[in-house]
Formats: C-alpha cells, structure tokens, sequence
C-alpha cells in the first residue's frame, strides 16, 4: 500500500489532482487508516497512470478518459497490471467474443488501444485471441458463429487502421494479397499495417485473390513492392510461377513471400524475391526498402 505522497512521487502527478480526481469522478477509492490518511493499492497505482497517460499524453478530457474506464455494460473494465500487461485484455476480449457481446469487445478493444500502441494490440492480444479461437474451434469448443464473429471483429479492427494511417506519396507503393485458394488474410493484414505506419499507401486485396489481372494492375498503380501471405501450400506452385512471369515484365519488382507454410516449401533464387516468416519484418524493411 502507498501513501498518498508516495503514489504522487512515483507517478508525478500533484497530491491535489489526485484528490480531485477521487472526489470529482471517483477514479479511486483509497483505503482510510485509522488516522484517515489515504492508502492506496497497486490497482489504484496503475488506475491513476492510466488515466495520467490519456490526459497528458493524448490530450483526453478527464471526463472522457474516466468514461472510457469505467462505463461499460455490466462491470468497469480497469486496466491490466504490469505483471500482466496483455494477458488480462487478451483473457477478457476472448470471453466477449465468444459471448458475442460487440459492445463488450469493443470496450475492451478501445481500452488496449488506448493503453498500448496499435501494432503491440494487434500482435500481442488480437492475433493471440484470434489464434485460441481457431484452436477452439477445430476442437469443437465453440461453434462456428462464434468463430466467425470473432474473426470478422479483429478483421474489421484492422480494416479501420488501413484506412486511417497517413501515406507519404514519396514511398513505393505496395500491393498486398492471398492468392486463390487461400483465405486466411490476418497475418496480411498485419503485414499491411507495418508498411502503412512506414508511410506506404498499400493496395489491400485481402484472401483469395485470383492472380488473373494482376499484372496489369501493377503496372497502372505503378506497384514498386508485392507482399503475398500463405498458409495454404496448394497455391505455391501457381504463385511461384506468376512471380517468375511478373518478374520478366518487371524485373525492378520486389516480392515478399510470408506465411506458415513457407518454411517447408521451395523458394525462388533471386535478389527480387524475399521470404518471411514474420519475425523479420525490421531487418527486411531495413534491407529492401531503403
């Protein structure tokens, strides 16, 4: 338990904002000594720097800040602590997908946005929770409705920073997709939001896009970089000889091949095509696209 002074200190935030902050929107309730003078928890720690973080640092009203935090529609969902960081959300956003509660799911996803960057939200809570309710589902645990709501919650999630992130016409354009054949677009679209947060306008065609006309659509959005996801090995062939014939078109193209399947499969010897399997994006980034 910390004093008053001490939550103050360690925080940075004046004794009398705190104050203020419990008797006008009751953030806090502090525990009472025997004196009366105010004790409060690790909870009440970790509360408090949230809200700090959403007024200071995101120019949040404090009104709004304590709405976020607190209204929702049976219980307040209170920020994780750093002993748990992400599990807590992940546990919490998992429960309300499967219950089918949008509300509840977006309540939990605006708070991890607000408490973390997007991309830790995206890698660390919404692929994790999207991976245990595949899991979940191939075991007969849920159903497929809840299956597809939840997938389809985390796809439009993703969907709207697609649209919102800023593109610096200066950078090369990228086309992004999954060819025929192959349906599961979220490490894609994954994908596609490092490129957009490095300024690149990316063209998203999303999963199972025929490789028919695309050539020509790279020429007339004078594409510089394609990125391709598989999961799927029966496209590979097919893929792999597009590449090749594209390449012959274009030979200034670059090719960025990811996905589960691409550790077992044959790859492509040229300077032009790149392989990843997700954990390399910096270092790729850094090589190809400066």
């Amino acid at each position: 338990m910390y004093s008053i002074k001490q939550v103050s200190e360690r925080l940075d935030i004046p004794a009398v904002t705190i104050r203020a902050w419990e008797n006008r929107y009751n953030v806090v309730t502090p525990k009472r000594t025997e004196g009366g003078h105010r004790l409060y928890s690790e909870k009440d720690v970790e509360t408090l720097k949230w809200i700090k973080k959403q007024v200071h640092e995101k120019d949040m009203k404090i009104s709004d800040a304590v709405r976020l935090l607190q209204d929702s529609a049976q219980e307040p969902v209170t920020p994780p602590s750093e002993n748990d960081k992400f599990s807590e959300l992940k546990d919490q956003l998992y429960t309300a997908l499967i219950n089918l509660d949008s509300q509840k799911a977006n309540q939990l996803a605006d708070l991890a946005f607000s408490l973390y960057d997007y991309e830790e939200v995206f890698h660390h809570i919404m692929v994790k929770v999207l991976y245990k309710v595949g899991d979940e589902w191939e075991t007969g645990a849920i159903s497929v409705a809840q299956e597809h709501f939840s997938s389809q919650f985390i796809i439009n999630r993703c969907s709207q920073f697609l649209r919102v992130l800023p593109v610096n016409p200066l950078h090369p354009k990228i086309l992004a997709f999954c060819p025929e054949g192959e349906h599961h677009q979220i490490g894609l679209m994954i994908f596609s939001l490092f490129l957009k947060k490095k300024g690149h306008d990316v063209i998203y065609l999303g999963p199972n896009t025929p490789l028919e006309g695309l050539a020509d659509l790279i020429k007339m959005k004078d594409i510089s970089v394609v990125a391709i996801s598989l999961t799927n090995p029966d496209p590979v062939g097919k893929v792999e000889d597009w590449i090749r014939t594209t390449l012959k078109m274009d030979p200034s193209l670059k090719f960025i091949v990811g996905g589960s399947c691409i550790k077992d499969c044959p790859k492509i010897e040229s300077k032009s095509v790149t392989y990843s399997l997700g954990s390399d994006w910096d270092e790729w980034y850094e090589a190809f696209m400066r």
